[in-house]
């Protein structure tokens, strides 16, 4: 008997820590959830939001977004220009979006966009099915923005993507591919006096 009431104590030792490890991990997912919230509202002097915009013209000048965390959400249609080196990129929910950005000196993030076109420059991008080309932005301070980021220009990953969810080395993953040279366009960060 006294190994039996043992054995039951065990189980319950078991079955509480189990309750705790799954507890703990709704507990981290409720907070990862905050967190990504947090960020794409947050008023803070360090981010930059833009959200829940239609068929707009948005740029954005260097004292805008340098060093800044930037998060866009829900935009339809629109075309945003940012000249400067933001921090971050958090990139959620667009649609028929143009996107384009000096260097990035952290990573961009790039979730549920559709139809959408990006020309970055950045240490870390997290992105699912996309094709990619040579970062072809053109603009007055794009080589002191190099600089100023921390990216090592001549370190350029843009055809060798790492795909973390393809574990065939030999073969080249379908989750992205390049774009042909005839379909490749070429971007300005330099707009008239009008729109600084």
């Amino acid at each position: 008997m006294e190994s039996n009431g043992e054995s039951e104590s065990c189980h319950q030792a078991k079955q509480d820590e189990k309750k705790h490890i799954y507890m703990k991990t709704q507990i981290e997912d409720l907070f990862d959830k905050l967190s990504t919230t947090r960020e794409l509202n947050s008023t803070s002097v360090n981010t930059v939001n833009v959200a829940n915009k239609h068929d707009e013209l948005i740029h954005f000048n260097p004292d805008d977004v340098n060093g800044k965390d930037v998060a866009m959400e829900n935009l339809e249609h629109c075309e945003i220009f940012m000249k400067g080196i933001p921090s971050s990129l958090h990139i959620k929910n667009l649609h028929g979006c143009v996107i384009i950005v000096g260097p990035c000196s952290r990573s961009v993030d790039i979730d549920e966009c559709h139809q959408c076109e990006f020309a970055l420059a950045c240490q870390q991008l997290h992105c699912y099915r996309c094709r990619f080309a040579p970062y072809n932005v053109e603009y007055q301070s794009k080589q002191h923005d190099i600089a100023q980021s921390g990216l090592v220009w001549a370190v350029d990953y843009w055809d060798d993507v790492l795909d973390f969810n393809h574990k065939t080395p030999d073969v080249h993953s379908p989750n992205w591919e390049t774009i042909e040279e005839e379909e490749r366009k070429g971007w300005s960060l330099d707009v008239p006096s009008s729109f600084s």
